[in-house]
């Protein structure tokens, strides 16, 4: 993430003479900032997120940067929580995804401007196991 952090300070400087310039941002400008962070983070994947977690992906359409991961389905442990509380999972998942992108201004800006973060979890067979996104109002 902190890779993004620092594709955002550089979106910054193409679109501002400042970083102050940054919230002058339009929605209209929204696809092709995606689209830079995109073309930032897609050249160092697949990067694994945590013991179970790889980012392999990420596509953006419009106002959407979509997340792409994979979740190690074969450890035990998240096999039990996949089967007994998934609900809770991805209720963990979406409140530590939203509340890291809620707290940083400039993603929390361009949210604001209409960008939406979708992220989508596979199996080690590419079998879809759950999504969300994150939109401005999902943030406090």
């Amino acid at each position: 993430m902190k890779k993004i952090l620092t594709i955002l300070a550089l979106i910054a400087t193409l679109f501002a003479a400042d970083n102050s310039d940054f919230n002058e941002i339009d929605q209209e400008d929204i696809p092709k900032v995606l689209s830079i962070i995109k073309d930032g983070t897609k050249d160092n994947l697949p990067i694994m997120l945590d013991d179970y977690t790889t980012l392999f992906d990420i596509v953006t359409l419009q106002n959407v940067i979509e997340y792409r991961n994979r979740i190690d389905s074969n450890n035990e442990h998240l096999k039990k929580l996949l089967k007994e509380n998934k609900p809770a999972l991805i209720q963990t998942t979406f409140e530590n995804n939203r509340n890291y992108l809620c707290s940083d201004s400039e993603i929390r800006y361009l949210l604001k401007k209409g960008a939406i973060f979708t992220y989508i979890f596979f199996d080690l067979n590419n079998k879809e196991l759950f999504k969300f996104s994150v939109h401005a109002s999902d943030c406090p």
